[in-house]
């Protein structure tokens, strides 16, 4: 289980959420890929992980409205779009950094 971020910033102007872990890491997501890769059953088939939300849909003036702590291993992510279903594990989190960081899988 990967611990939780030492701090949690959204940047409204740059559409960005920064997670800066333990060990210095700092992730910088932007928002449309965050809202794109959102693991709940409306935008994933439940049985398959298969994609059900169409990229090119997602609104080029989204913001993040709320964050909202889920116990101690995610977060719940509330969007000007309405939408507010996905909870983002830690460890999600960083494996959507680091395929971010290299598209191609091979980190």
């Amino acid at each position: 289980m990967t611990d939780a971020p030492t701090n949690i910033r959204a940047f409204s102007g740059d559409q960005i959420l920064e997670l800066t872990w333990d060990e210095s890491r700092v992730d910088r997501l932007p928002y449309r890929y965050l809202r794109g890769e959102c693991p709940c059953a409306t935008c994933r088939n439940e049985w398959t992980g298969e994609r059900i939300l169409d990229p090119s849909t997602i609104r080029s003036d989204l913001k993040l409205e709320g964050m909202e702590p889920i116990g101690n291993y995610a977060l719940r992510l509330v969007w000007n779009d309405g939408h507010s279903s996905g909870l983002f594990s830690w460890e999600n989190f960083r494996k959507l950094a680091d395929q971010q960081a290299d598209p191609s899988g091979t980190t």
